[in-house]
């Protein structure tokens, strides 16, 4: 273990100077080079201060809130305390609050309070019988206003509504007799009359009555019965972005849209605050304003009418207590801008117009630390050190001098949640990257909008970092990326890109292509491409050593004329490769790997002589002289263009397009990975599209496309599921899953459960492999760990859903059965 705080070094250092001077003269002549006899007081010392150490910490392990990780099953033994999660945070909770939950246990707040210390997730508990129908008896307590106020032995409070006169539905509301919403009776039938109310059936919050469902909890069945404890859970974060650059939408004048991207996304609700110190006397059940879900245009008008005065059924406060849904304001004198909100699609329109530009303040949801967002990025671990002298920029503008300015080495920070247009490449083949960092300040998401091109048809523009050193290093950290390429171009010892999103696009909802941001942009995938420098000297470095990834969400990762990557680590991430869906002849800018094409064509081989024979025969002259010329390097555009339309020529029953792309995967096809060469290696990962690999070893993840890998004789699927088209190496408890089939909530970009594992995910499973199939691994829980696999395999959200069934069995009044309901 490092010595991080000097603590060893200090005790060897003084147990030395304890020594005569004498025996440390004759140690060594130099007094830089350590002796014999000083090394072993150095260890002698080392021992010593682990010692010192442990009996310093005898005192703070007395405490849970203060003791080393291993003590925590120690303290819990002594108190008796069932530990069910693997999380140190998760067992040192559980332990701390064994005796609070003891006092309370069997009560909704404790049951409520112990979701939410298990799962991580805002939880929201309903007994399942009050939401039962049912006919009432003389028992009950009166419903109506007139006969409770007849039953009450006393006036109750009195309402400035009801002229100072007894009001009772106050009292019907508190004790939950009446929907204070919609007015709905106890048990009785529903009233409509409230078109908020209504949009609440099924919900936490859900007013009506149901008659009895005996089926097993699961999912939308089975919630309503006697003996069930309906457990509501939010699975998404609700994370808040501060001053962000709004998208004005196309020829609709002060109209935008919150994303800036351009895409239309649903707003959220902050999540609740801190607990008070008191809060164990004054707990209420959260209300449906104090959930991280999506903000509803109904909820919204309901929290706007509550501040207008006091309506016949008022559960919502006043508006100045709900904790602000969003801002708009104006860019250079952030004053409040008066404009109408749609939540729901994410967009406004300014009142009046404004001569200053707008910048916007929201939440959004997603369902993990995962990808470019304002959360704390030391928590992923292993943060990126600052690199040389530091530039930062803020204001929108700047960043392309900044990166111009540190040239080759150096760090520069964004400090806000602004959109950036403009960026400057990154070294060039006369003075590449030494060490550069590029990153977003603390708690902000910089958006880096690339322009866009001048014309349609142009290839997208790019964001170039070139290196070219043995010791070239690049790290992009917490960078937002859209509306463009990077492009990793010459040899590079290490690159890596952590928290980061580079856009993977959007597929149009209906037909082929793209779809189309707020300002009529398309929506196309930032691609990470991995080159050679042309320009490069002879001799020059031009092979990445290592790429790593992690915790990002990314589009294609391509490796295209002459460019090498010895070793891709991608971890806890989303790599998505949309296939537009266009089944006409591929174009010049559709071929990805130009040089690696014409090369395979000239190379020789079956599929080579085929294709070739099929072009004379064609009468392709062009092709077959452009093919036979080429000798190495970049490929010229007019051979390329004469390649691509012989090609196209004699795409037919004998070569089809299919066949095209099968044959030659990492310069023809569209995929979320295509590397011509190298290792790859994925750990908790989703690939949401093809992967094209030379040699792949991959743990917890998921392959939802066609994966196909050159060296089967090398490397290992394990604990993974995989397309069952595909040809990976050898798999061990990893499932084959059908093509085409329904696995994530959502795989559009933008949505809030993008990459989400649907809870019928295993329904995808076609057969086992590697393994009997009594031992059948799924998808929801056949990770390594227990957890789902893929990208979100890290929250261990199975593993803490288990747990809060054992500790419900240990605080749970008798007889009752829960069900635990994502609502997120």
């Amino acid at each position: 273990m490092p010595d991080l705080d000097g603590y060893e070094s200090y005790y060897a250092n003084r147990i030395w100077q304890m020594l005569p001077g004498v025996y440390r003269a004759l140690d060594g002549a130099d007094p830089t080079v350590t002796g014999p006899l000083q090394e072993l007081v150095a260890r002698v010392g080392s021992q010593v201060a682990v010692v010192r150490r442990s009996i310093d910490r005898l005192w703070a392990d007395q405490s849970i809130e203060t003791c080393d990780d291993w003590v925590i099953p120690y303290i819990g033994e002594l108190l008796g305390t069932k530990l069910v999660d693997d999380d140190a945070r998760g067992q040192r909770l559980q332990v701390a609050k064994t005796i609070h939950y003891r006092r309370r246990k069997g009560t909704v707040a404790v049951l409520e309070e112990i979701a939410r210390d298990v799962t991580g997730c805002q939880a929201h508990v309903v007994e399942s019988f009050r939401r039962l129908s049912r006919t009432r008896h003389s028992l009950d307590p009166p419903v109506g206003p007139g006969p409770l106020s007849a039953a009450l032995p006393t006036p109750c409070a009195t309402s400035s509504a009801a002229g100072g006169q007894a009001d009772p539905s106050q009292l019907l509301e508190h004790e939950g007799l009446v929907g204070p919403i919609t007015g709905t009776p106890a048990g009785g039938f529903a009233d409509l009359r409230s078109s908020h109310g209504a949009t609440l059936t099924e919900s936490p919050f859900d007013e009506y009555f149901h008659t009895a469902d005996v089926r097993t909890g699961q999912g939308s069945v089975g919630r309503y019965g006697i003996p069930k404890l309906l457990v509501f859970l939010w699975r998404l974060i609700s994370f808040a972005i501060a001053g962000a650059t709004p998208v004005p939408v196309q020829n609709q004048p002060n109209e935008y849209v919150f994303d800036p991207t351009g895409r239309q996304i649903p707003l959220f609700l902050a999540p609740l605050g801190p607990e008070p110190d008191d809060w164990v006397d004054t707990w209420t059940s959260a209300a449906e304003w104090q959930v991280p879900g999506p903000l509803t245009d109904s909820l919204q008008r309901a929290i706007a009418d509550s501040g207008a005065g006091p309506p016949a059924h008022a559960p919502y406060p006043d508006v100045a207590d709900v904790p602000a849904l969003y801002a708009v304001t104006g860019a250079a004198s952030l004053e409040p801008v008066d404009a109408d909100i749609s939540p729901e699609s994410g967009t406004l329109t300014l009142t009046a117009p404004i001569t200053e530009s707008v910048t916007v303040s929201y939440q959004y949801g997603f369902p993990a630390m995962i990808g470019a967002g304002p959360y704390d990025r030391t928590l992923l671990g292993d943060p990126p050190t600052v690199v040389g002298s530091e530039a930062t920029v803020r204001g929108g503008t700047g960043l392309g001098a900044a990166v111009s300015a540190a040239a080759t080495q150096g760090t520069i920070t964004i400090a806000d949640s602004l959109t950036y247009g403009a960026v400057g490449d990154a070294g060039s083949s006369a003075a590449p990257i030494e060490s550069l960092l590029v990153r977003a300040g603390a708690q902000v998401r910089p958006v880096i909008r690339l322009p866009a091109p001048a014309q349609p048809s142009d290839p997208p523009d790019a964001w170039v970092f070139t290196g070219g050193g043995p010791t070239s290093e690049l790290v992009l950290d917490g960078l937002f990326v859209s509306g463009g390429d990077i492009v990793l171009r010459g040899g590079f010892a290490t690159v890596r890109l952590t928290g980061c999103t580079m856009d993977p696009g959007t597929r149009a909802a209906a037909g082929g292509g793209y779809a189309q941001s707020a300002d009529g942009r398309s929506l196309a995938p930032t691609r990470v491409w991995i080159e050679a420098d042309p320009s490069a000297a002879a001799g020059a470095p031009a092979t990445i050593a290592s790429l790593t990834i992690d915790h990002c969400v990314l589009g294609p990762i391509r490796t295209r004329n002459g460019g090498v990557v010895e070793q891709t680590t991608v971890s806890d991430s989303i790599v998505q490769g949309i296939d537009p869906g266009v089944a006409a002849p591929p174009t010049v800018g559709e071929v990805y790997d130009p040089e690696l094409l014409v090369r395979s064509l000239k190379g020789g081989g079956a599929e080579a002589a085929a294709v070739t024979d099929a072009l004379q025969n064609g009468n392709q002259t062009a092709a077959v002289q452009a093919i036979g010329s080429y000798q190495s390097g970049p490929v010229d555009p007019g051979s390329l263009a004469a390649v691509v339309s012989g090609l196209n020529a004699i795409l037919g029953p004998a070569v089809s397009l299919a066949m095209l792309r099968a044959t030659y995967p990492v310069a023809l096809s569209p995929a979320a990975v295509a590397l011509s060469s190298g290792v790859l290696t994925l750990e908790r990962v989703s690939i949401l599209g093809h992967a094209f690999a030379h040699r792949l070893w991959a743990s917890d993840a998921i392959l939802a496309g066609v994966t196909m890998v050159e060296d089967d004789q090398n490397g290992c699927v394990r604990f993974s599921a995989f397309s069952s088209d595909s040809h990976v190496p050898t798999q061990y408890r990893s499932a084959s899953i059908t093509g085409g089939s329904a696995l994530f909530t959502s795989t559009s970009f933008g949505d809030p459960g993008y990459g989400q594992l649907l809870e019928t995910a295993d329904a995808a499973i076609a057969a086992s492999a590697g393994q009997g199939a009594a031992s059948a691994p799924t998808i929801t829980t056949g990770a390594e760990s227990g957890s789902e696999m893929g990208a979100y395999s890290s929250l261990l959200l199975p593993i803490k859903l288990q747990g809060l069934l054992t500790k419900y069995g240990e605080y749970m009044p008798l007889g009752l059965t829960p069900v635990v309901v994502n609502v997120t």
